[in-house]
Parts: C-alpha cells; structure tokens; sequence
C-alpha cells in the first residue's frame, strides 16, 4: 500500500455479490477498514443465525472493532435482531462505504 492510501471503514456482504451462489451457511457481513485496491487494516463479521445476531472477531479484530465507537454507538439495544437489509442501511447512515462486488469481473455481469 502507498503510504498516502487510508483504509476506509465500509463492509462487503457475501450474499449479495456475484459470488452468492457459492455462499452457504447463516447471511453475514463483513465489516472493517479496507482498501481500495484490496487488502484491509483488520475486519470482523456479522452473523444473522437462529438465535440473534453474532459477532465473529479474532483476536487481530478487536482493535478494527476499538476504531468503530460510532457503530457499537447505533446498535439498537432493544431490537436484538434487525433484519440484514436494515443493517445495512444503519452502516450507510453512519459513514461505511459499501464494497460488495456484484459485478463478476470474468464475464462483467452484474448481479
């Protein structure tokens, strides 16, 4: 990475990209400080399973997660399981930046 590149916060969400059909398991996204030009800074996910909402952090994660005040700020408290599209628009609202890629680059189409 050059030096004068920031990571940016924003998320990708798996299930919505042009690889979708290879996704299997519960819907999730990905949030964290990436790059334009690929790579990132750390990232952790969001699961949507049967019980609620899961965080999932390795330990590298945490200070990804430390850098976000703003996200643990919004979650609603008393709603335990927003549904995936609701938080993606709370992401939006609150500056992250949408990486998913719908296009497929091998045959540039667009889901």
């Amino acid at each position: 990475m050059e030096e004068s590149e920031r990571s940016i916060k924003a998320f990708i969400i798996p299930y919505g990209a042009w690889y979708k059909n290879v996704i299997s398991g519960n819907p999730r996204i990905y949030i964290g400080l990436y790059y334009e030009a690929g790579g990132n800074d750390g990232e952790f996910g969001i699961v949507w399973d049967g019980i609620g909402i899961r965080l999932m952090a390795y330990s590298d994660a945490w200070e990804t997660l430390r850098k976000m005040p703003e996200l643990m700020a919004k979650i609603d408290r008393e709603k335990s399981k927003p549904a995936v599209p609701e938080f993606v628009e709370l992401l939006k609202r609150i500056g992250f930046r949408d990486l998913t890629k719908r296009e497929n680059p091998y045959t540039r189409q667009t889901i």
